[in-house]
């Protein structure tokens, strides 16, 4: 990547590199190949890959090796897949390759450790850019990590892990599916995010509702933290008259009732107990309202009639 060499020290270069530089900018920016050999003698300076330079071995949070890499392969480079998953926040899939991706038509050799893929479509939207060392965006690195998992089930998981952990949208995911060209797994990776989006608040609305008018529950306010449309969103459901609140989300483990004795009940529903249990959801809010003093139209005694 090139940063104006002759117009920046190679030190500045280097210094917005994590300390990495190739020799090409380095001699461009006035530094002699005599003194660059000079300094690899002297163990002041490392050669990771051909043409590249570590001018700074410090320890480092790990980018350099990432940032020799992209700069090894050249013009185009993007670290893609689990590695920029991970710079994005990605956890739980730290044995990543290091991926770099170019254009389809690009020949180039890999450098010893690094993965090289190509794609014939990588738009200037699927780049970050906010972030070095050049990246794809969290979208389209999740899709790309699903595409290349070792199986289909270690697909599946880590599309719900990048949602839950909030490192992508469904929305997003959606959108990079659309712009990824033809891939093995289109169908499987559709089909887990709509499993996924069947959490999101805009469609557990339409079930609690449904749950309410069979059990005859009493009108409740209706709210959503965050967009509907997505599993990580919290739905929350207020019987203001009766002090109970229920709150329904994807991240909720299990069923859990808290409060009384004066004090406001709140009720957390899994979102995908709506779905496999209504009965359960229906019996475990009723029993907050009736706790409340709220008595179910079955239990209240009829008015006679007048003759």
């Amino acid at each position: 990547m090139a940063h104006n060499p002759g117009r920046l020290s190679w030190q500045e270069i280097a210094t917005t590199q994590a300390g990495v530089i190739t020799i090409r900018d380095a001699v461009a920016a006035g530094i002699t190949r005599t003194e660059i050999r000079r300094r690899l003698n002297d163990g002041r300076w490392r050669q990771p890959f051909r043409g590249v330079l570590i001018t700074d071995l410090t320890p480092s949070a790990g980018t350099q090796h990432l940032w020799a890499a992209v700069q090894a392969i050249g013009p185009d480079a993007v670290l893609a897949g689990g590695c920029a998953a991970a710079l994005a926040g990605l956890v739980g899939y730290d044995a990543q390759p290091v991926t770099v991706l170019v254009p389809a038509d690009r020949r180039v050799s890999a450098p010893p450790g690094v993965l090289l893929r190509h794609s014939a479509r990588l738009e200037i939207t699927e780049i970050d850019p906010l972030r070095l060392p050049r990246r794809t965006t969290p979208a389209r690195s999740v899709i790309d990590m699903a595409e290349w998992a070792a199986s289909r089930a270690l697909a599946q998981d880590l599309l719900g892990d990048a949602v839950r952990q909030r490192i992508v949208t469904i929305r997003g995911l959606r959108e990079a599916l659309s712009r990824r060209g033809p891939i093995s797994r289109r169908t499987l990776i559709t089909e887990t995010l709509d499993r996924l989006g069947e959490d999101a608040p805009h469609l557990t609305e339409i079930m609690f509702r449904r749950i309410e008018r069979r059990r005859e529950l009493p009108p409740a306010g209706y709210g959503v933290d965050g967009p509907a449309d997505e599993p990580t969103s919290r739905l929350t459901v207020r019987y203001e008259p009766w002090r109970v609140r229920v709150e329904i989300g994807s991240v909720v483990g299990e069923s859990v009732t808290q409060g009384g004795h004066g004090q406001d009940i709140l009720v957390r529903l899994p979102a995908r107990l709506l779905r496999t249990a209504p009965d359960d959801a229906a019996a475990i809010v009723a029993g907050a309202l009736r706790e409340r003093g709220w008595v179910p139209p079955a239990d209240r005694p009829h008015r006679a009639l007048a003759s």
